[in-house]
C-alpha cells in the first residue's frame, strides 16, 4: 500500500485530530444526486431568465449582472485564503470567529493549511487535495480572502462543472474580482446568506485537448471531465523552451481564420482581458460582454492584431504541420501538456460561468477599476511644471 509522506504541517494537522473536532469532507456521507437536487443554490428571481438545472448543468446568460435569491437556506461555506500571508492568517481567524459566533448553524470546509494555521476553531471540515470531485456536492457559498488569484484557484477547485456563488474579500489589494474589503465582513456575509443578492456571471471557456485522430488526448497532467477544464482567464498556446516559433492553425466555427507564427497565441474571456492577454497587447473587455479575445503573443506579422470572436461560437487551434517543435498548452497559467503537429484544442463558452458576488448597485464598478488599477488613458504630468503654474 502506498504511504503519502506528510509535510511537518500535516502532521500537525494530523497529530491536532486527537485534540479537536476536525473532520474530513471524504468521511462527510454522499449521495450525488439527491445532493444536487436539494442543494442550496441561487436563481434569478426574474423566472424569464434561465437557471441552473438540479444535476448543475447551468443555462446562465454568458455573462450578466443578476439580482438572485436562495433556493433554500445555505449550509455550507468554503473558505480559501492566499497562502502564507500572516494578514491574510489573522484576518482569517476573524472570519472564522465571526462566522462561529453569528451562524453557528453553518458548516465551514477549509482547506489544509487553514486548518492547520488555526488549531483554536473545532467543528472545521478539511478538504484535501484529492476531495475535489465533493466539493461541489457540499459547497453552498464560497468565500475567497486575499487577491484576484484566490478566485482562479476557486475556479480550478470546480474546473469539472458548476461553481457556487464566490463571495470575494480583499485585505486593501488592488484586484478586479475584489468587491468587497474584510471590514465590510459582516454585513456583506449577512446580505448574502439573507438574499436577495446582485451576482455578476464571469464566462469560463470550456477546452478539450484532441489528438490527431480526433479522439480526447489522454497525457495531460489534468483530468478532462466530460465538460473539459473551465477556464476563466485563457487558454494559452506558447513555444516555451523551445527556440523555435510555434505555427498555429486557427478555426472558428470550422472555417480555417489565420496561420499564427508567433511565440504563441491565447484565447481570453473578457475576465482575462486585463490579464495575459493585456500584456500581450490586447484590448481591455467589459465582463459582460459575450466575446472571446483571440491576441497573439509576439507575432512574426506586424498585421496580427487581436481579433473579437463571438461566444456562441466554437475555436479550435491547432498546431500547424509546419510547426519545428511541440507548443505548451496552458489554462490559466497552469501547463498542462505539450501539442505536437495536428494535435488542437477546442474551445467554447462554458454553460458553467463563476458567479461573483457584486455589491449592490456595483454595475459601474468595473469603470473605477480600470481608472483606479489600471490608471486607464491617464497622461504623463510633470508635476513640477504644474505646481509653478499654479
Amino acid at each position: 500500500m502506498l504511504k503519502l509522506l506528510r509535510s511537518p504541517r500535516q502532521s500537525a494537522l494530523y497529530l491536532g485530530k486527537s485534540r479537536r473536532s476536525i473532520h474530513y469532507l471524504r468521511d462527510l456521507p454522499v449521495s450525488p444526486s439527491s445532493q444536487l437536487r436539494s442543494k442550496p443554490r441561487l436563481v434569478s428571481c426574474e423566472p424569464s431568465i434561465g437557471e441552473s438545472s438540479a444535476m448543475g448543468a447551468a443555462n446562465f446568460p454568458p455573462a450578466a449582472h443578476q439580482l438572485k435569491k436562495w433556493t433554500s437556506e445555505p449550509t455550507t461555506l468554503l473558505l480559501i485564503q492566499k497562502r502564507d500571508d500572516p494578514r491574510t492568517t489573522a484576518a482569517m481567524g476573524f472570519i472564522l470567529s465571526h462566522i462561529q459566533e453569528h451562524y453557528p448553524h453553518l458548516r465551514l470546509i477549509v482547506e489544509p493549511h487553514t486548518a492547520m494555521d488555526h488549531p483554536s476553531f473545532d467543528n472545521l471540515i478539511v478538504a484535501s487535495p484529492g476531495d475535489q470531485a465533493l466539493l461541489p456536492l457540499h459547497t453552498s457559498l464560497v468565500l475567497t480572502l486575499g487577491g484576484d488569484g484566490t478566485i482562479l484557484h476557486v475556479s480550478n477547485l470546480f474546473s469539472q462543472g458548476e461553481c457556487p456563488p464566490v463571495l470575494s474579500f480583499s485585505m486593501g489589494s488592488l484586484g478586479f474580482l475584489l468587491p468587497f474589503h474584510i471590514s465590510a465582513l459582516s454585513s456583506a456575509l449577512e446580505n448574502t446568506l439573507k438574499g436577495p443578492v446582485s451576482v455578476l456571471n464571469r464566462m469560463r471557456l470550456a477546452c478539450k485537448p484532441i489528438a490527431v485522430d480526433g479522439d480526447p488526448l489522454n497525457r495531460c497532467t489534468e483530468s478532462v471531465g466530460e465538460a473539459g477544464w473551465q477556464v476563466m482567464n485563457e487558454v494559452a498556446l506558447h513555444r516555451g523552451r523551445n527556440t523555435h516559433l510555434t505555427v498555429v492553425d486557427t478555426y472558428f466555427d470550422g472555417q480555417h481564420l489565420t496561420e499564427a507564427v508567433a511565440d504563441g497565441i491565447l484565447l481570453s474571456t473578457p475576465t482575462g482581458s486585463t490579464a495575459y492577454s493585456l500584456s500581450a497587447g490586447g484590448p481591455i473587455s467589459h465582463p459582460e460582454t459575450d466575446a472571446f479575445l483571440l491576441t497573439p503573443v509576439a507575432p512574426r506579422s506586424l498585421s496580427f492584431r487581436t481579433v473579437i470572436l463571438p461566444g456562441r461560437g466554437e475555436v479550435k487551434l491547432e498546431i500547424s504541420p509546419l510547426a519545428r517543435s511541440p507548443a505548451e498548452l496552458s489554462i490559466d497559467g497552469k501547463e498542462v501538456c505539450l501539442l505536437n503537429a495536428k494535435e488542437s484544442v477546442i474551445i467554447s463558452r462554458s454553460p458553467f460561468p463563476i458567479p461573483c458576488v457584486e455589491r449592490s448597485g456595483n454595475e459601474s464598478g468595473w469603470v473605477k477599476d480600470i481608472n483606479s488599477l489600471l490608471q486607464f488613458n491617464v497622461g504623463f504630468k510633470n508635476k513640477s511644471l504644474m505646481g509653478h503654474s499654479s
